[in-house]
């Protein structure tokens, strides 16, 4: 994820120029985008049909990473952030902080649904069609909902991360995050309800959704919180103003 609210901005510039670009191609009917999806579809669609176990798996993915899951999923989060707000913030997020988090969450994830949704209605795109199909899925297939869902969850839990240690992720959850990206995409993908250009697309989508409410909330930097109340919850009693101000009024007198 790029560093700093201007490498915010700059990525979701770049990711959101992608999805439109994608989009004009599916749109247009553009053959090597076409070509490519059906050849990949095709690809995993032979595999499906031979592998029981795998479409089994996939669809427990497909079930756990819906985008109503994510949605009540971040719902009870934003919950448990707004009330720790009330007690003094989470980890190194002050108050403000913490409700900027609880915002950002909720915000980014709703959001990033409504999205899918209307620009599915945008393109119109139908979905696979396969004679003898190892899944059905209702509604239309541009952009992957569930794509889309996947790398939103995953820049708002690597952003959670920031904002509440106070640094930068570490491995483990970029790996972690890019993981639960991919198997998200190949389960569409394998279960044969969206194209290769589908999930892309709810890839580009959903990072430019997510790093742009990033750039704009930046719920990772100290809020607007009372000098004495930060004070009092880091234990250090030197950073009340008040204190300082009898302090000198006394050395004045």
């Amino acid at each position: 994820m790029p560093s700093g609210t201007r490498g915010l901005r700059r990525g979701a510039q770049a990711a959101i120029l992608g999805f439109v670009v994608l989009a004009v191609m599916v749109d247009a009917a553009w053959s090597p985008v076409l070509d490519d999806d059906a050849d990949v579809a095709a690809a995993l669609g032979r595999l499906a049909a031979t592998t029981g176990w795998l479409v089994t798996a996939l669809r427990w993915v497909s079930a756990v990473f819906h985008l109503t899951v994510l949605r009540a999923i971040a719902v009870v989060g934003a919950a448990a952030l707004w009330w720790r707000s009330r007690r003094g913030g989470v980890g190194r997020a002050d108050p403000a902080a913490t409700r900027l988090l609880a915002l950002f969450t909720l915000v980014t994830v709703g959001g990033g649904g409504l999205l899918a949704t209307g620009f599915k209605e945008l393109i119109g795109r139908a979905r696979p069609s396969f004679t003898n199909p190892v899944a059905h899925a209702a509604g239309l297939s541009f952009p992957s909902g569930h794509a889309l869902g996947a790398m939103v969850a995953a820049v708002v839990c690597l952003v959670a991360v920031r904002a509440v240690t106070g640094r930068r992720a570490r491995w483990p959850w970029w790996v972690g995050s890019g993981v639960v990206v991919a198997v998200t995409g190949f389960a569409r993908l394998g279960l044969g309800v969206h194209f290769l250009s589908d999930v892309l697309g709810g890839y580009l989508l959903g990072v430019g959704w997510a790093l742009g409410m990033a750039a704009l909330l930046r719920p990772w930097q100290p809020g607007d919180s009372q000098p004495g109340e930060r004070a009092h919850r880091y234990g250090d009693q030197r950073a009340s103003p008040s204190r300082w101000r009898r302090l000198s009024i006394r050395v004045r007198n």
